[in-house]
């Protein structure tokens, strides 16, 4: 195979990677889960099908808009996003139905 072709495979895995944890933290936060383990989260990655350790999630959540705090044992979701105003929840609710919504379409 192409090096061309390797790399776009890594290129196309490392995007649906990201989709799919960006996806799976909107729906913590609809849910009022301030955090997860890193354990947890990799388990879950898993499960869908991906191979990550705690130290490459470390890097990959370092820029995540998501995220307040991360480190090889805790992930912490940002509290911007956890305020008690109804507004900010069902906004947070909507992105997570409509990414559900796209996920299943898929």
């Amino acid at each position: 195979m192409k090096i061309s072709g390797l790399l776009s495979e890594k290129a196309n895995y490392n995007a649906q990677l990201k989709g799919d944890i960006n996806a799976y933290l909107i729906s913590l936060k609809a849910n009022d889960i301030p955090s997860i383990s890193m354990d947890m989260m990799i388990r879950e990655l898993s499960a869908m099908g991906y191979t990550i350790d705690a130290e490459s999630m470390v890097d990959l959540l370092s820029n995540s808009n998501y995220i307040s705090k991360v480190t090889v044992d805790n992930i912490e979701l940002d509290s911007k996003y956890n305020k008690s105003d109804k507004a900010d929840k069902d906004v947070v609710r909507k992105l997570a139905v409509k990414t559900a919504k796209d996920k299943v379409k898929k």
